[in-house]
């Protein structure tokens, strides 16, 4: 058992108002929560909802910011309908929470397929859209080997959520599984919780870590995150000379994008961040942007460049190495046309569309119980948007242009420069004397 003594003590720091408050929803999503209050995640009031009381009684987060939905705490037995009638009965509690804290943006985290992330989410997220509060889902879909009929839950459960959100994070369980490897079930979970954290942090530090440099601030992430639908989040970390595009590569080629990729999208968060002030150029930072707007900028249909619009910031973390730098990168505004759809069928005949990510469909095979695929249907790409470009490495850097400009022309093209002599006659023995310089071409 871990001892967690001395971070009792900031238990009380964690329930003071703050205009940023990060809610799981349900066992996955108070996992993630517990998660994040082991990370000492700054500026985020953390808070949790369940069906289930045991559940919330294992959590170390303040008791008061602890929401029982329904009466008995005996869970949802995985049916989400009950999970959403559990969370209206407790819906006044939530509210009263969400109004003590002075809650502003609020991440609401949960795993979708089961009875209460998928069933209370997208009540508590219509909640908060009464309330105007900027609300963004980040949610995980199951395995694909958990069956056709929890897949389908969470489908219905994402498509439910879609509605109230501003904007929804959909984090895969096989990308997930795909980026660390074939692990241990208890790692594998802490991995899956890692994910789910780094993102609400990453996110919510944008805000929290100031610089008195660039600073993004609430209304930057409002701009971006304002109903916006899907959006795709990337954190990394790099070092060395052209850390600025490894990073941007790195980030975007992730498993946890899904293989797609961010052309196309209208508003891109961008924060860096590094150990000290002197710790990143102005040149750098340009490189990060640029790297983003190569892959974010698309072709309309008169054939003019769209660019996105980029908003960044930059911050100072300590606990950084000397060299390096950790990017966080928010995209969103996405065309809704890219989304995949799956056509349901039910026993009655009925068809009923829902949203899925793509690498849940690929793998979804068997038949289901209740309710089984009919067909997939992906939305046509617009014709004249061309698939996004390979991510390579830059042929040459920043680095290596001025190492070159310092290079004299003579030595960068091989010359070889000599004075020329001629013979005469000293005392009988024949001598060299240099020869009077001819013209020399201009070489600089």
């Amino acid at each position: 058992m871990e001892d967690y003594s001395i971070l009792n003590d900031l238990v009380s720091m964690k329930s003071q108002p703050s205009r940023i408050m990060a809610m799981g929803v349900g066992g996955a999503g108070g996992n993630a929560i517990e998660h994040m209050w082991k990370m000492q995640i700054e500026g985020v009031n953390l808070a949790a909802c369940n069906t289930d009381q045991d559940d919330l009684d294992k959590l170390h987060i303040a008791e008061e910011n602890r929401v029982l939905l329904g009466e008995d705490g005996l869970g949802a037995g995985n049916n989400a309908e009950v999970g959403a009638e559990q969370a209206m009965v407790s819906l006044d509690k939530v509210r009263d929470l969400l109004r003590a804290r002075g809650t502003e943006m609020l991440f609401l985290t949960a795993g979708m397929g089961g009875g209460t992330g998928t069933g209370a989410t997208p009540v508590i997220a219509e909640l908060a859209h009464e309330m105007d509060i900027l609300t963004v889902a980040i949610v995980t879909t199951p395995p694909s080997n958990d069956g056709p009929h929890r897949c389908a839950q969470a489908a219905v459960g994402i498509e439910k959520l879609r509605k109230y959100v501003d904007a929804i994070i959909i984090l895969s369980n096989d990308a997930i599984n795909e980026l660390y490897g074939d692990l241990p079930v208890e790692q594998s979970f802490e991995r899956a919780n890692d994910v789910v954290a780094f993102a609400a942090k990453g996110i919510a530090e944008i805000i929290t870590h100031k610089s008195n440099l660039v600073n993004v601030d609430f209304a930057d992430v409002c701009t971006v995150m304002r109903g916006s639908g899907s959006a795709i989040m990337g954190v990394a970390t790099e070092t060395g000379e052209d850390r600025a595009e490894k990073i941007i590569d790195k980030i975007l080629t992730s498993p946890l994008f899904g293989n797609t990729s961010i052309s196309g999208s209208r508003n891109v968060l961008i924060n860096i961040s590094v150990s000290r002030s002197d710790g990143l150029t102005l040149n750098e930072a340009h490189r990060v942007r640029d790297r983003v707007q190569h892959h974010a900028k698309y072709e309309d249909e008169d054939g003019n460049i769209v660019y996105t619009n980029i908003i960044w910031g930059m911050s100072i973390k300590p606990n950084l190495n000397e060299d390096e730098m950790e990017v966080v990168v928010v995209a969103t505004g996405f065309n809704n046309e890219d989304r995949v759809i799956i056509k349901y069928r039910t026993e009655d005949g009925e068809g009923v569309q829902q949203p899925q990510p793509k690498i849940v469909v690929e793998e979804q095979g068997a038949e289901m119980p209740k309710e089984r695929v009919d067909e997939v249907v992906v939305a046509p790409t617009p014709k004249f948007r061309p698939a996004p470009a390979p991510i390579m490495r830059p042929s040459r850097n920043f680095a290596e242009i001025e190492e070159c400009k310092r290079t004299p022309a003579y030595i960068k093209h091989n010359i070889t420069l000599s004075t020329a002599v001629k013979a005469h006659q000293v005392g009988g023995v024949e001598k060299e004397q240099p020869a009077a310089e001819p013209d020399m071409p201009q070489l600089f």
